[in-house]
């Protein structure tokens, strides 16, 4: 059985964790929902973990992949026009209602930043 860290605020969809079994096999979500700061700390809440499923700033991203040689994943999901409108509280006006609907999983192979501080 693979257990995989899954490093999110969000709940993982039952599309997601039936798409990792395709992929996986058998698995284990360790979820988890803590603001990290460094990669460090991303392997320390997945040292027991084969997969490293996350959703991270670029930079922190960048630096995962650099270090580790577990498998480090992200979920790929498109926005999706309902067709409905709800009212946005903040303005007073409808506006139009998106979703989030899951594509794929994706493996992160690389990731390069490039900053300049202003």
């Amino acid at each position: 059985m693979n257990r995989i860290l899954w490093l999110s605020r969000h709940d993982m969809t039952g599309e997601q964790s039936a798409d990792l079994k395709r992929i996986y096999g058998d698995v284990e979500i360790v979820k988890v929902s803590e603001t990290v700061k460094s990669a460090a700390e991303v392997l320390n809440f997945g040292a027991d973990c084969d997969v490293l499923a996350v959703v991270l700033p670029p930079a922190i991203l960048a630096d995962l992949v650099k270090v580790t040689v577990k498998p480090v994943i992200r979920a790929v999901s498109e926005r999706v026009l309902t067709g409905e409108k709800v009212l946005n509280p903040a303005t007073g006006t409808f506006e139009d209602q998106y979703v989030f609907k899951f594509m794929y999983w994706e493996r992160v192979i690389s990731v390069t930043v490039v900053t300049e501080r202003l």
